[in-house]
């Protein structure tokens, strides 16, 4: 997976240093250097801590973005949220969610966009699932993308790229 990973952020043109020794990315790495540390969802408590303060004290810009699964194409949508995405009150996408009854997605949308929905599933037995959802011009205020099909069990996240904005939104 890191390497699936780095190969797709070094194609969006990122330059990428890749470490899974905790103890060595907080004594070596020179924070000065990065904009963005990426963690996965096993870099918990006081191990993600040490390495944050360790590399924040270097670099207080310094951008922390923890895995929501480990899923690489929502890995680099975080990072790319976390680099080039307007803070929350000034995103084209005000808010994004799945409402499962009636198995649809819901954008708010503050102006018309070309917008792109995918829709990322982590099922019971750890196996990813990526579905288009939508591709097209948006307008403003509340959209009803419908889905044509059902959509399994298990962790769910929807990354939208909104205008090259991209957000990622967990939904339940």
């Amino acid at each position: 997976m890191l390497e699936e990973l780095g190969r797709s952020l070094q194609h969006l043109g990122m330059d990428v240093a890749q470490e899974t020794d905790l103890a060595r990315a907080r004594d070596v790495v020179d924070a000065s250097e990065v904009d963005v540390v990426a963690l996965g969802r096993a870099v918990r408590g006081n191990k993600r801590e040490e390495l944050v303060v360790a590399l924040r004290a270097q670099n207080p810009r310094l951008k922390v973005v923890d895995g929501l699964a480990p899923i690489p194409a929502l890995l680099v949508a975080q990072v790319q949220e976390a680099v080039g995405t307007p803070s929350a009150g000034e995103r084209v996408v005000a808010s994004a969610f799945y409402e499962q009854g009636i198995n649809r997605v819901v954008l708010l949308m503050r102006k018309s966009a070309e917008v792109g929905i995918i829709l990322h599933r982590l099922d019971s037995l750890y196996r990813v699932h990526q579905t288009p959802i939508f591709s097209g011009r948006l307008g403003e205020g509340r959209q009803n993308i419908p889905i044509g099909r059902k959509i399994g069990r298990g962790e769910r996240y929807l990354v939208v790229s909104a205008d090259h904005e991209v957000s990622v939104h967990q939904v339940h």
